[in-house]
């Protein structure tokens, strides 16, 4: 079951770089394949933020933290709020918080929100919500 007491659970800010050969990669399995898209000082795609979360502290973390097993979920959504662009090279400070913690059909499914901070020095650069669905098993009647 989920750890509700960890509603609003909070992670210590880290700082995660943002490599040129990260941004390649990530660049690459999206299809692009322009070099100057991970030369240094490039704008790197919004989404790579979700990549960058992984170094910092993984939405698999974040499940273990809340008991919840892997087998069953799912990446529901995630939406970005982009107020400054991320640089090849650029230092990104992120934080991640478990927002809300809501069941659905009868406790069949779990919807877990997490909101999570970006920012390049002291400029906030982005924030995203994220929403994680548990599909838990019920007991018949």
């Amino acid at each position: 079951m989920t750890d509700r007491s960890r509603v609003g659970f909070t992670t210590p800010a880290s700082t995660v770089a943002v490599d040129p050969w990260r941004v390649r990669l990530f660049c690459q399995a999206t299809g692009e394949t322009d070099p100057t898209a991970w030369a240094p000082n490039a704008v790197v795609p919004p989404t790579f933020l979700k990549a960058l979360e992984s170094e910092h502290f993984s939405s698999a973390a974040l499940l273990k933290l809340l008991d919840v097993p892997l087998a069953g979920v799912l990446h529901a959504e995630q939406a970005f709020d982009i107020q400054a662009p991320v640089f090849v090279g650029d230092q990104v400070e992120i934080q991640r918080r478990v927002d809300r913690i809501d069941d659905k059909k009868d406790g069949a499914l779990t919807f877990i929100a997490v909101d999570t901070r970006y920012r390049v020095g002291e400029r906030p650069v982005a924030s995203s919500r994220q929403t994680i669905l548990v599909r838990n098993q019920v007991a018949s009647t």
